[in-house]
């Protein structure tokens, strides 16, 4: 819909420029969709005198004319035949940013034109493109056309939200303005001649579907003369975009978009019987709408129709039959609502969309129709003249009840959080055009205007006083706000980053789970994550706590893709978990939880294919956690309880526990309808990231020695920890022993029950010297005492 700053200047007082009355707009709910500045391009234009014109040697149609702009007398070509000699024009110089093109010199036939004479189209005053602009003989020359021409204007294309009719004409625009500014508003408050004979004695009315229908009323004027519409009329319709065609259809058309409420003109003596007939369609019933198309009508339809045939489309368009003529004499001005979803079914069946539908579908008011119809008869009566006859025939069989609402201060508070007497409140709802009807202790009692049918509830009063407060205005409480940890944010996309290149694919699933999947884990009652958040109204048991563990949405992702023939995949998941947190705030924590099953490579004919084992697992959470930036990474066996037992380990940093990795057990698998052998880890980002913050950087030296490599291998009980073991053979000497490395374990045939036979890779280096084979011997056997004296070990 569009609006014209002028226009809307002629019912309420405002002398805003177009950025700030845009941004009021915006504010008070209304969406500015574009802004345009009407009559610019005449500021471009000069008043020029055409001093002589003569034919164009090579075209019939093309005029060699000798223009004064008033600082030179330049030539012109020009096609119109109204050029004559001594006529004053409009002239658009070299230059003139004429809408997507530019006004160049040309050479036109051999004939160099040095700019362009305009018609009023070409300049967008009118659809009149008979010629070009002769102007009066005392306009200057050299002056700019825009001090002849009074077009300059600004329009405003904004999209009314489908709840708000009342803001579908210019006067429901101003209004809603004047309570936001706080100035006065105009509301037009039309008043009719005494008619000398009665309507009723002219013509009838029969509302036959009163349901779609529930009021329709008619006025009559007789006499009136077709012509063009003034010149304040014409400029009012032309800047919203519309085409100017006679006095009465631009009537009609001023005030729909005044009021914003449609009516149709109509010939009185084309209405056969001269009857009003308000009736549902015949089916197959046969119109020909003013767009010259014809339709086939439903039994749906409502038509509004005379003793014989359908003369309008009721709501959406008129009909051929009836239109307003150049001999129309006598005219009938309808006046009606109808119900809105039968114009908006009628209209999208039809595909006829008119500004008259558009507004009908946002289910107008009953009581603004009787208004509307005055209007329109003062104005064709000022405009075409014409005689107008006593009273209007109206069919309202059930008035509108008005509506009441009850609006509590302490509510606005408690909503807005704002403190606002109930004087303030009276006078924001009272501009708005509510009536106050009686004041309590905290209840506010009002009437709602018949134009606004979105208030009919307190929340909705509510919503207005808070919009005329102004939302800017509610003082906000400003919480302490986190900062990013852009590393941390780096460190979760590389983690993401290296999983998806291991053949990874990611997963996100629901935050919600069910008591149920921590049973299938088998995690005992005293477990911490057994203390779960709960959910007060869950949409079932299956989402009635906030998970505590991502595992078991990434089985039944699994259990999902195997049961479609997926067999060989990789699934990963970074998200937060839920536990119980200290008074009433849940604890959540970062979590990256993943699942690899199947084959570890895909099928090659050169390859043997190799399925999946625990250390493929291992190795993906040792690759995450040197990401991460920990070190001095410690295993030991796991103790979770959805790991096959001896098949999982947990990875320790400083004695926090920071990820665990495992073969899943079958019984777990099978709660979870799942039959193949399946390896999932879990990292603890959370922790993982407080623990680093712990890091204090240090300097190393690059080693320029070369090191020293020597294997250990030996028997050892198998209840001792192999982290204990790594460690214990470290701390023989730490500025040596560099790297330690664990790469081969046996257990079996040749090796004594109980025990297990262990092979470490020792790394030894020094940034000081180069190592000799004696110093290096002496070293492996002080190692080898102390494992002796602790392990019990037997060297191999």
């Amino acid at each position: 819909m569009k609006i014209s700053y002028k226009w809307l200047r002629d019912y309420i007082d405002i002398d805003l420029d177009a950025k700030t009355l845009e941004e009021e707009l915006t504010f008070s709910g209304i969406e500015v969709e574009a802004v345009e500045e009407l009559g610019a391009i005449l500021n471009q234009i000069l008043v020029a005198e055409v001093k002589e014109r003569q034919q164009h040697p090579n075209s019939d149609h093309l005029w060699i004319c000798q223009v004064d702009n008033g600082n030179e007398v330049i030539q012109v070509i020009c096609g119109a035949d109204n050029c004559e000699a001594g006529k004053k024009v409009a002239l658009a110089p070299v230059g003139t940013q004429m809408g997507e093109f530019v006004i160049n010199k040309a050479k036109l036939r051999g004939e160099h034109s040095f700019g362009m004479l305009c018609s009023e189209r070409e300049l967008g005053i009118s659809d009149n493109h008979d010629g070009i602009i002769n102007l009066a003989g005392d306009c200057v020359n050299g002056e700019k056309l825009s001090r002849y021409y009074d077009l300059s204007d600004i329009v405003f294309e904004v999209e009314i939200t489908p709840n708000r009719p009342d803001l579908l004409g210019i006067t429901g625009i101003a209004r809603d303005l004047s309570s936001l500014l706080h100035r006065e508003f105009r509301l037009p408050n039309p008043e009719l001649p005494a008619g000398t004979k009665p309507i009723r004695a002219e013509l009838q009315l029969d509302n036959q579907a009163i349901d779609l229908c529930p009021r329709y009323t008619a006025r009559m004027i007789k006499g009136v003369t077709i012509a063009e519409s003034p010149d304040w009329l014409k400029r009012r319709i032309t800047a919203i975009g519309l085409r100017p065609i006679n006095n009465v259809v631009d009537v009609t058309n001023f005030v729909m978009f005044e009021l914003g409420h449609p009516l149709h003109a109509f010939d009185y003596h084309l209405v056969e019987d001269h009857q009003i007939i308000i009736r549902r369609a015949g089916l197959g019933e046969k119109f020909v709408a003013l767009n010259d198309e014809e339709y086939i009508l439903a039994d749906t339809d409502l038509v509004i129709a005379d003793s014989k045939k359908a003369i309008a489309l009721a709501g959406v368009i008129g009909a051929a039959n009836s239109q307003i003529q150049s001999s129309t004499q006598d005219i009938i001005i309808e006046a009606a609502n109808f119900k809105y979803s039968a114009v908006r079914r009628t209209s999208k069946r039809l595909a006829i969309f008119t500004d008259s539908a558009y507004r009908f579908e946002r289910d107008l008011s009953d009581m603004q129709a009787e208004l509307a119809g005055r209007r329109c008869c003062e104005l064709i009566l000022a405009t075409a003249g014409g005689e107008l006859l006593e009273g209007l025939l109206d069919s309202y069989p059930e008035p509108e009840e008005p509506v009441i609402v009850t609006i509590r201060p302490s509510r606005i508070k408690k909503v807005l959080s704002i403190n606002i007497s109930q004087e303030t409140i009276t006078n924001y709802l009272e501009s708005l055009g509510l009536k106050q009807l009686s004041n309590g202790e905290d209840s506010l009692q009002f009437e709602v205007p018949h134009y606004r049918k979105d208030l009919s509830r307190e929340i909705d009063l509510i919503e207005e006083i808070i919009r005329l407060y102004g939302y800017n205005n509610v003082e906000t409480y400003f919480k302490p706000q986190k900062v990013m940890n852009y590393e941390i944010f780096r460190n979760k996309r590389n983690l993401t980053d290296s999983l998806v290149k291991l053949g990874f694919y990611e997963v996100v699933n629901w935050s919600f789970a069910g008591v149920e999947d921590l049973d299938k884990l088998r995690i005992v009652e005293r477990d911490r994550r057994r203390e779960v958040v709960s959910l007060k109204n869950p949409l079932g048991s299956s989402f009635a706590i906030m998970r505590p563990l991502l595992l078991p949405d990434i089985l039944r992702n699994t259990a999902y893709n195997l049961n479609h023939n997926q067999k060989d995949f990789r699934f990963f998941e970074l998200n937060k978990v839920f536990l119980q947190g200290a008074g009433k705030q849940a604890e959540e924590k970062y979590h990256l939880s993943g699942l690899i099953t199947g084959l570890r490579d895909a099928i090659h004919w050169r390859e043997e294919a190799v399925k999946t084992d625990f250390y493929d697992v291992k190795g993906v959470v040792e690759e995450l956690l040197s990401l991460t930036g920990l070190s001095g990474i410690e295993e030991k066996y796991s103790k979770e309880t959805w790991y096959q037992p001896g098949v999982g380990l947990d990875f320790y940093n400083q004695g926090k526990l920071v990820a665990s990795a495992g073969k899943l057990d079958p019984k777990v698998a099978s709660s979870f309808e799942i039959e193949v052998p399946c390896f999932v880890f879990d990292l603890y980002l959370d922790t993982i990231y407080n623990e680093k913050r712990k890091i204090v950087p240090d300097f190393r030296e690059i080693v320029k020695f070369p090191p020293v490599l020597r294997d250990l291998s030996f028997l050892i009980d198998q209840r001792f920890d192999l982290a204990e073991i790594a460690a214990d053979i470290r701390q023989s000497n730490p500025e040596l022993i560099s790297k330690i490395i664990l790469f081969d374990e046996y257990k079996g045939k040749n090796v004594p029950s109980g025990k297990r036979s262990l092979t470490f890779s020792l790394t030894f280096s020094s940034i000081n010297k180069t190592l000799n084979d004696k110093l290096i011997s002496k070293e492996m056997d002080r190692i080898v005492r102390s494992l002796e004296k602790k392990y019990e070990i037997k060297m191999r």
